[in-house]
């Protein structure tokens, strides 16, 4: 009955350890795309399975995508609302940008800003230096993602890669 419980905990163990692996730090993924001929590379973070946050960087293409996910669901009132979104690293804030609202994934809203080549450099580069904590408020959202500096040293060179490859 012991080896029983034992292994019961060890199997629920290793299934829970899986099942959360990604939550709670910034993880990289990197693709060629075939379309823009450049590299693709996307950082994220996701706090739980609605609510997140999303770096999207193509080489071939000028720019940063910062999209925020609060986790909650879209409703047409967010149409016409233009949000502010402001970036702060460890306590520090980097600036503030108008974004826009829009419906990702299962009808979740999300708050958007494409950063311009200036502000992207200086927005990758304060996340790839951030020690304790990345801050983004989406402006939709009733507060902000206060997200681990947790796995942004190796997702920090890999954006900052991107954004100086771009042309």
């Amino acid at each position: 009955m012991l080896r029983v419980a034992i292994a019961a905990s060890a199997l629920f163990l290793v299934s829970f350890s899986q099942g959360v692996a990604g939550f709670q730090s910034w993880s990289v993924d990197k693709e060629e795309d075939p379309f823009s001929g450049g590299q693709s590379v996307t950082i994220d973070f996701m706090s739980s399975l609605r609510s997140g946050v999303f770096l999207l960087c193509d080489t071939a293409k000028p720019g940063l995508v910062v999209r925020a996910i609060p986790g909650f669901d879209y409703d047409s009132r967010l149409d016409s609302f233009t949000p502010t979104v402001k970036f702060a690293f460890d306590g520090k804030l980097l600036f503030d940008v108008e974004g826009e609202t829009a419906s990702v994934g299962n009808n979740l809203a999300s708050s958007q800003v494409t950063l311009e080549p200036d502000k992207a450099k200086q927005f990758v580069e304060a996340f790839a230096a951030a020690k304790k904590q990345i801050a983004i408020d989406d402006g939709i959202a009733d507060k902000p993602h206060l997200l681990s500096a947790r796995g942004s040293t190796a997702a920090g060179q890999a954006i900052v890669a991107c954004i100086g490859k771009q042309s």
